[in-house]
């Protein structure tokens, strides 16, 4: 008897955990992408390449790991775009509570990430 009820219990415990698991798992593909972010575009001769492909990494990396952002922002910033500065970029990604493993709403993660430009390389090459 004292089983039955138990296993409610039990049951919720074990919801949201996967729950609190998955917001945790979403949290670090956002970080990572901002990463990859970061250092493809640390990795361009010019700030409109960089600009481009920092926002085509992250949006790349988040669907490779099945993360789905509605909306998606990258801002990229190139103020220190030079050899020897860096790039910073944060991502914001809004998803949806059921994708979480949640009941519903909306939650906004966000990362960034700075990767420095090689101190010996020119912008052309």
């Amino acid at each position: 008897m004292e089983l039955m009820l138990l296993v409610p219990v039990l049951l919720l415990a074990l919801m949201l955990m996967v729950v609190a698991g998955r917001q945790v798992s979403a949290a670090l593909v956002t970080q990572d992408a901002a990463a990859a972010a970061a250092r493809s575009a640390s990795l361009q001769r010019d700030m409109t390449s960089a600009h481009a492909q920092a926002h085509d990494t992250a949006l790349g990396e988040l669907a490779d790991r099945g993360v789905v952002c509605d909306p998606f922002t990258a801002s990229v910033d190139t103020s220190r775009f030079e050899a020897g500065g860096t790039v910073r970029v944060e991502v914001a990604c809004t998803v949806s509570a059921v994708d979480l493993g949640g009941f519903g709403g909306q939650r906004t993660l966000r990362s960034s990430a700075e990767s420095p430009i090689d101190p010996y390389r020119g912008r052309t090459p």
